[in-house]
């Protein structure tokens, strides 16, 4: 009797301890479960940014390198973690690399520096990078974390933004400029049209007069372009059917190449078939029948002109190109090509491109020559793509345009 009373009192103990002993390694579970938890959405989070993000130790040793990250910088995290970024990051990501060494090195934060990412066979990529300092519990230096942005997007919004200022104040002098001209033109034209039907002329009277009319009417054509090129008319968007809008379009250009007697074949092809575009039709029209214009004269009215409409490879955009057999467009004009009065065609106002440009861009699209030099000259135009789906129905494609 004694000794069970011992016992009692030991095995009510030990049913205590092995109590406590399960809620506390419950309390453990729970808590590697939440850890484990939290990991995971930490690294969902860092694989979902769309900013790059690269994580250094304080010897420079690559700890992470997420998705974004390797997309922007074009490497593969599984060949560079580990290794010290002086190896693992090229000649190509040169600054880069300096941004973070600054940091490792003591140097302060690196904040919104825009530099320049070279990657092998492609164009130059530019980066706004932001580098900071980590640091552990105990405040000392533990490494560097780098986030940074791929800036092609943005730069060109500020491109078109200053172009845009450029434009609205060369416009307004320029529309000053042609009402000023037309109206004078007007009386002129017309009293020598007046004295031409009333006069008995000589044949070289005749030819004088016709070449004043003729040079007037070009008159006339400048001021018309500076009128459009300075008060552009809104967009009016409309979902265009693209199988009849280009055999309309070929049929105007092969009546035109008809009516000069010129040799230039027109293509025009269509991808798919039943295509829908959003848009202005007559504003891009104007696009299309200047750029095909300009391939007529640059081929001196031979070779061959197509015309194709078809989706890109990610199905996220229209394209509409322009091609023609003729030389090209020299190297040292490219970038001047959608500069306003910049022309090497005699007689040109340097403004036709400028105004498609800017059509275009009022789309939320882009126009751009996609041809090397001496290669003729092929322009694509994109239009971001909608697609809109009807219960029962295939969806229709579409470009969305003029939001």
């Amino acid at each position: 009797m004694p000794a069970l009373l011992f016992i009692i009192p030991v095995l009510l103990a030990a049913a205590l301890l092995a109590a406590a002993w399960r809620r506390e390694r419950a309390r453990r579970l729970r808590w590697s479960a939440r850890a484990a938890a939290l990991t995971e959405d930490l690294r969902n989070v860092l694989d979902n940014l769309s900013s790059g993000l690269v994580i250094l130790d304080q010897r420079g040793v690559i700890q992470r390198l997420n998705p974004a990250a390797q997309s922007i910088l074009g490497l593969d995290e599984d060949q560079v973690l580990g290794r010290p970024m002086t190896d693992a990051f090229g000649e190509g990501l040169h600054d880069f690399t300096r941004a973070l060494a600054q940091v490792l090195a003591g140097g302060g934060p690196v904040l919104r520096r825009e530099l320049r990412v070279r990657r092998e066979g492609e164009p130059d990529l530019p980066v706004g990078v932001s580098v900071n300092p980590v640091v552990d519990a105990r405040g000392e230096p533990a490494g560097a974390v780098a986030i940074f942005q791929d800036l092609t997007d943005i730069n060109r919004m500020r491109a078109r933004m200053r172009e845009s200022d450029q434009l609205a104040a060369v416009g307004e002098l320029s529309a000053g400029i042609a009402h000023e001209i037309r109206n004078p033109l007007g009386s002129i034209r017309g009293s020598v049209e007046i004295l031409a039907g009333d006069l008995d002329l000589g044949a070289q009277e005749r030819e004088l007069m016709e070449l004043i009319l003729k040079e007037s009417r070009r008159v006339n054509d400048i001021i018309t372009d500076f009128l459009t090129f300075a008060r552009p008319r809104s967009v009016q968007t409309g979902l265009v059917e693209m199988r009849p809008y280009l055999d309309d379009l070929v049929l105007q250009l092969r009546m035109h190449l008809q009516q000069r007697g010129a040799t230039t074949v027109v293509n025009h092809e269509l991808d798919p078939e039943d295509m829908l575009i959003l848009m202005d039709g007559e504003q891009i029209k104007q696009v299309l029948l200047n750029l095909a214009m300009n391939g007529f004269e640059s081929m001196d009215y031979a070779g061959a002109l197509t015309l194709r409409a078809e989706l890109d490879q990610s199905n996220t955009a229209c394209l509409i190109t322009v091609a023609d057999t003729g030389p090209g467009v020299p190297a040292e004009n490219r970038d001047s090509l959608f500069k306003p009065f910049f022309t090497k065609r005699k007689g040109g106002t340097g403004l036709g491109l400028s105004v498609a440009r800017r059509i275009v861009n009022d789309h939320d699209g882009r126009i751009e020559l996609i041809s090397a030099a001496g290669e003729g000259a092929v322009f694509r135009i994109t239009l971001p793509l909608l697609q809109t789906p009807t219960e029962g129905v295939e969806p229709e494609i579409a470009c969305l345009a003029g939001r």
